[in-house]
Order: structure tokens, then sequence, then C-alpha cells
């Protein structure tokens, strides 16, 4: 009995940077999400996440399975359920608590490209609540905005992504590539809430330094990488780390490990778009 999916949807995008995340079905009734198979027949490049997937993240996969947890406690046994049945609604809950994150998540990102683009806040009060950290420390901190929600390929290494925010920070004095998170913090003996950085976060940030400057699109000379982490259960101040310049070229070099491992798992290598011009 298989109850969770193997794989989850991947992004993809095409040598140009054009997203190829989803194609039509072949009975002509909507589309579908893009496979390896697909990416295959167009040469599309993996995203970032999608190459980082094939590491551990152990504070994700924890709670996940918090939440698989939470859900067989709660949800009570129907009378003459079977076993296979009631496992089958404990995935289902569970997996609706992980899509519930993941649209708020979205929803707060979607929000924050706006105000970046426009100086529009929110309307939703729910996702306006969760923001108005954000906007305070994005108008506390960001003294230029360079690109917003930009797509930067590596046609070299042969991977692409949608990097949130590349500013420069006003009391840095530096341009950084900033990554947003939404994340459900954990409050601390004293009650404080507390964001958890993740190792893979600054390998993600370096693909997206690398991406734009070998790919020329941004004028400004890139220094810093940051993640900013907005708290999903309460309004609480942002929480931000710059990652220290000496960790740059590792976290690049890790990446690069990772993509490796990647192409091998996959048996799939897209070619550079330069060889394919040439």
């Amino acid at each position: 009995m298989i109850l969770i999916q193997r794989e989850s949807p991947s992004h993809w995008y095409l040598p140009d940077g054009t997203p190829y995340h989803d194609v039509p079905r072949a009975d002509g009734n909507g589309t579908r999400s893009a496979t390896l198979r697909d990416a295959r027949k167009v040469n599309a490049l993996p995203s970032v996440t999608n190459i980082l997937s094939v590491l551990a993240k152990p504070g994700l996969d924890a709670w996940k399975q918090e939440q698989a947890i939470l859900a067989a406690l709660t949800l009570p046994k129907l009378d003459d359920e079977s076993l296979d049945a009631f496992a089958r609604r404990v995935v289902e809950d569970m997996s609706e608590q992980v899509r519930s994150a993941a649209d708020l998540g979205s929803a707060v990102h979607a929000a924050i490209e706006v105000y970046l683009q426009t100086g529009e806040p929110p309307e939703n009060p729910d996702i306006l609540r969760l923001f108005m950290p954000v906007k305070l420390w994005i108008d506390d901190h960001v003294e230029r905005i360079g690109l917003v929600e930009t797509v930067a390929v590596h046609s070299e290494f042969g991977f692409a992504g949608r990097i949130d925010l590349v500013a420069k920070l006003r009391h840095a004095g530096t341009w950084a590539v900033i990554d947003f998170k939404t994340q459900k913090m954990k409050p601390d003996k004293k009650g404080i809430y507390q964001a958890a950085f993740y190792e893979t976060w600054p390998l993600q940030l370096m693909a997206y330094f690398k991406a734009l400057d070998h790919a020329g699109e941004c004028s400004r000379k890139l220094e810093d990488i940051a993640s900013v982490v907005i708290n999903s259960v309460e309004p609480t101040p942002v929480q931000v780390k710059v990652w220290p310049r000496e960790e740059h070229e590792p976290c690049w070099q890790a990446f690069q490990s990772a993509r490796e491992l990647w192409c091998f798992t996959k048996g799939y290598r897209p070619q550079p778009t330069a060889a394919l011009n040439a």
C-alpha cells in the first residue's frame, strides 16, 4: 500500500528562462505538472530547489512527521473503518496541513512582491497581519531595489531559479541576493519565537548569486546573500541572517556537488545553452 507520493512535482525552466512547470494533458483536458520525461524532450533546466531536493532536510522531514503524528492522534477512527482506510485519512489530513502552510507562504510571498513593485500592502487581513513585520523590515533596511521575482539561468551548469529580491541593504551598504521564507516558528523557554536557519539555504542563495553573475543580469556588484524568515504563527519581527562571505565559495561548491548528485540519480544532464547555440 503506497500512502505517500514518492516524488513531489518539480519546477523546470526552458533554456531562455521561461517557466516549464506544466504541460498539456494528452487528452487535451487541461495541464499536468511537467516531469523528468517531459524535461528531456526540450532540454529543460531543473530549478535550484529541484536540485537541492536530493539533499536530506531533517528539519522539514521532522515537521512533516509531526503533522502525521498529530493527525493520527486527533482523527477519530470510524466504526468498522479498516486500518488502511484510516491510514489514508491520516495522510490526507497531514497533506492538507502541508498544503495549507505552502499556500500561506505563497500568499505572503505574493504580497511582498506586490509591495516591492507598487508599494501597496495586501487587502486580506490575515495576510496583512503576517506581512506587516516584513514591510517594516523592508522600509528600514532596503535602500534600493534591483530585481524582484526574477528568473536567472546558469547556462553553463544547466539550472535556473526564481529570485525573490536583489536589493541594496541600507545599513550594510551592499547589494544582496535575498530570499524570504515563511516558517512556523517555535517559542523558546522564555516564550520568544526563534527562527531555524537551515544549511541548504545558503546553497540556494549562492546558486542564484552565481546565476546572476554568469548571465550578467545584474549590473550591481553583488556581495551578500541573506535569508529573511517570516513567522507564520504570530506577527513577530522578521529574523534575518546575512550569511558570512567566507562561506560563499564553500556553499557554491556544495551546490555544484548536489547538482552532480542530482544529474547522476536522475540520469539527466541538460546540455549547456552555449553548446546548443553553437
